[in-house]
């Protein structure tokens, strides 16, 4: 019944303000059971004071009446007794009436004293007078600790207890019974207003107890609503991402292989039309591509696998490439792009990421603007630099300011055109700023465009060093292959074909295999040590690149033979794991002449290592 009825007040709670009535049956029943504690004291206190009062009064008094009240009280006690058993909490209807029972017997337990002692009062002697009114006032007070936890009981038992004998000492024309009447009413009233004091506390405190309670209980429902919201959330991230690992995954292999398919073409003697036509593919492969790469970048900020290289760059040298690549595109839209800046410090930061931001920020500026301008300014601020990024775009509304740093989430392009990009664009300068610690704002009103704010920490170059942010490493010729033999591991049939083409057209001896055992057979068919591995990351039956590079080490019996891995794949774990290994990753699609750097770079890495490796090895045998 209780658990019952605290659910129903839980629910209630929820749905209601606070009141001081929400409480009152549970208080109730609390002040019941407290009762029902104290009650067996007061019984046996009544019963050894009624003995106590026959023994002094034995010899001034009747007899026979003190044992006919001391039989009374033994009658009324087991009375009380007898309904102090009826004592039934888990049923509030029936407590109730307990309550009530306990009343009308209490009552009757402070008549049988209260009129007993009105009349002996004039019986007995002037000291036993006193003795009397000291053994009633001693129980009087007695009952307020026993009954106070509930105030009409205790009115139940004093008042009957203590004004019969105070009115008979008014009655009586002894002034000095007059100054005792008198006293004793004052000593009623204090009582009670004591008793009043210590009933109230006692049930502030009862109520405090509930609402604390219920407090707790609201905060553990919560806390729990809490955490199914974050774990549905977190299943909700986790299926996005291995959904868009897979379809990423699988939607990035025929674009990889039109890409080497468009390598290779380039690679021939073509009229002027056919390589027109080639330039416009490779175009749009390059377009596919970059959608791509706009879910690898989160992917990557998800997985942790990018790490910040902070150093000390040239925001001048930024903002100045900035300008100069992305004027064209706005003059194509009939924009004007501008860079305001002063002499500006040198800031600390990882220059291929804030490139990557700054970047994504004028390009989203030129995208959303169709009049008017975009405006690169730099304001220096103490020790940071605030880089801004001006439009005159359609803004963005209050409701959607923070909405626009979600994945997939565009303002004004319901019709999902691809021309305006998949939306993550924000979300990767977001995530970015976040991993590099610097503070990212945006201030906009609808119809008025917007600006970005980017704050950058200052660092002072006390050397006097020109300094230049490098974002992409130089092109290396690609050099001969001379014959070299390259490994290939591709799952697809296109991609592997796509690739065995371009590779053979650069002059690169190829073996190529679908998996990690076709691949191992063939090794031990070929006395040449592999000058490189390349192979895709997820192959079939669940194998993976990296383990069958490994065979391949292995098989060798050298782990110095360079590797470059290949994928599609935008899981956070899987890349996580790629990067782990130190070799390139290159993400599908690849652009063949990236790859065929990436190829040339590796190689070169290679050759270093062992003309040092034979550098130290002449040493050794000439100190020998």
């Amino acid at each position: 019944m209780c658990r019952t009825l605290f659910c129903v007040k839980l629910v209630n709670m929820t749905l209601t303000p606070p009141d001081q009535n929400l409480h009152a049956d549970e208080i109730f029943i609390a002040q019941m059971a407290i009762l029902r504690r104290n009650f067996p004291f007061a019984l046996l206190g009544s019963l050894l004071t009624a003995g106590l009062v026959v023994i002094a009064l034995w010899s001034v008094l009747s007899q026979r009446e003190l044992l006919l009240w001391l039989g009374v009280n033994v009658v009324v006690l087991a009375l009380r007794v007898a309904v102090l058993r009826t004592y039934e909490p888990e049923d509030l209807p029936a407590l109730r009436r307990w309550g009530r029972r306990m009343l009308w017997s209490t009552a009757l337990a402070g008549i049988v004293w209260g009129l007993p002692y009105a009349y002996w009062l004039f019986q007995a002697p002037f000291e036993y007078q006193m003795f009397m009114i000291i053994g009633l006032l001693t129980l009087g007070t007695g009952a307020i600790y026993a009954y106070c936890i509930y105030m009409p009981l205790l009115l139940a038992f004093e008042v009957p207890y203590f004004l019969p004998p105070f009115l008979a000492l008014g009655l009586d024309p002894d002034t000095l019974h007059h100054v005792l009447a008198l006293a004793g009413m004052l000593y009623l009233l204090v009582t009670l207003a004591f008793a009043l004091r210590m009933y109230r506390t006692q049930r502030d405190s009862l109520q405090m107890r509930f609402e604390n309670r219920d407090l707790l209980a609201r905060l553990a429902i919560e806390k729990e609503a809490a955490e199914r919201s974050k774990e549905s959330a977190d299943r909700s991230n986790q299926a996005k991402s291995q959904f868009l690992a897979a379809a990423s995954h699988d939607l990035r292999q025929p674009v990889h292989a039109l890409s080497l398919y468009v390598g290779v073409l380039r690679e021939q003697s073509l009229n002027a039309k056919s390589r027109q036509l080639v330039d416009h593919i490779e175009r749009a492969t390059a377009a596919m591509g970059r959608l791509f790469d706009g879910l690898l970048n989160i992917s990557r900020l998800d997985a942790g696998v990018i790490r910040p290289r902070l150093r000390h760059c040239s925001l001048a040298a930024l903002l100045d490439q900035l300008q100069l690549e992305y004027a064209p595109r706005a003059a194509a839209k009939s924009l004007l792009l501008r860079l305001h800046r002063a002499d500006l410090p040198a800031v600390y930061s990882d220059p291929v990421l804030l490139d990557r931001i700054l970047r994504n920020l004028v390009d989203n500026a030129i995208r959303h603007t169709q009049s008017g301008g975009v405006l690169i300014g730099c304001r220096r601020r103490g020790k940071f630099v605030q880089v801004e990024v001006w439009d005159t775009g359609v803004g963005i509304a209050a409701a959607d300011q923070e909405k626009i740093f979600m994945e997939f989430h565009q303002v004004g392009n319901p019709e999902r055109n691809q021309s305006k990009g998949l939306g993550l664009g924000l979300a990767i300068v977001r995530r970015t700023a976040d991993l590099l610690g610097h503070r990212l704002f945006l201030r906009s009103r609808p119809g008025h465009g917007s600006v970005f704010k980017l704050s950058l920490p200052v660092h002072s170059v006390a050397d006097g060093h020109a300094m230049t942010a490098s974002v992409s490493k130089p092109e290396l010729a690609p050099g001969s292959p001379s014959g070299q033999t390259i490994f290939v591991v591709e799952d697809d049939d296109d991609n592997l074909h796509g690739i065995r083409l371009l590779l053979e057209t650069w002059g690169y001896q190829v073996i190529a295999a679908v998996s990690g055992d076709e691949i191992v057979q063939a090794a031990g068919t070929c006395r040449e040590l592999p000058a490189l591995i390349l192979s895709d990351f997820r192959l079939r039956d669940h194998e993976t690149g990296i383990a069958v590079i490994d065979r391949l080490h292995e098989e060798y019996a050298d782990d110095s033979i360079p590797a470059i891995l290949m994928t599609g794949d935008t899981d956070p774990q899987r890349l996580a794991e790629a990067t782990a290994r130190g070799w390139p990753l290159l993400h599908k699609p690849v652009n063949a002449a990236h790859l065929r750097q990436v190829i040339t770079e590796t190689l070169a890495a290679r050759a270093v290592q062992g003309a040092a490796s034979n550098a130290s090895s002449r040493r050794v045998y000439g100190s020998n």
